[in-house]
């Protein structure tokens, strides 16, 4: 992989950039190394309910920890992540690609929309998508997107 390719985000990658969990470290050294990445709005909204769930209702955060998490989540997509804001409504027939895709790889309505914007913005042969979530990375793979696991590859 060269730095010129496209980096897509998963939620699951960037929570590793902000709170310190298993596979942060490896995440953190990826995002140093590479500087420029994409992320879906959807995928941003999905990380700020991951945020409020480890603080508000599973405590497993400090209340500075998730304060911290929220200033670096903001500092990151103001100088290295570029959001993609994704008009749901205007796709055609999303609502039914994306329900095959959640029924076939048995992931959640926000992984199935990654793979399908990937797919339907012809953006293969330069992207990646960056994820911790194995389910997410097997369907991925399986629709012919490059992925890289945080958790179980190396930093390429």
């Amino acid at each position: 992989m060269n730095k010129s390719s496209c980096l897509y985000l998963d939620t699951s990658a960037v929570v590793k950039l902000l709170i310190d969990e298993d596979g942060s470290k490896q995440m953190k050294a990826f995002f140093c190394k590479f500087g420029k990445f994409h992320m879906l709005s959807l995928c941003f909204a999905e990380t700020l309910g991951v945020l409020k769930t480890k603080y508000f209702y599973r405590k497993n955060i400090s209340k500075i920890k998730y304060f911290r998490a929220e200033t670096l989540l903001s500092i990151y997509c103001k100088k290295y992540i570029k959001i993609h804001d994704v008009k749901i409504a205007h796709i055609d027939n999303v609502f039914c690609n994306i329900a095959d895709f959640v029924t076939k790889y048995k992931v959640d309505f926000i992984d199935a929309f990654q793979i399908y914007y990937l797919k339907k913005e012809s953006l293969l042969q330069h992207t990646r998508l960056i994820t911790a979530d194995s389910v997410l990375e097997k369907a991925a793979k399986s629709e012919k997107l490059n992925v890289w696991n945080c958790l179980k590859d190396k930093i390429p």
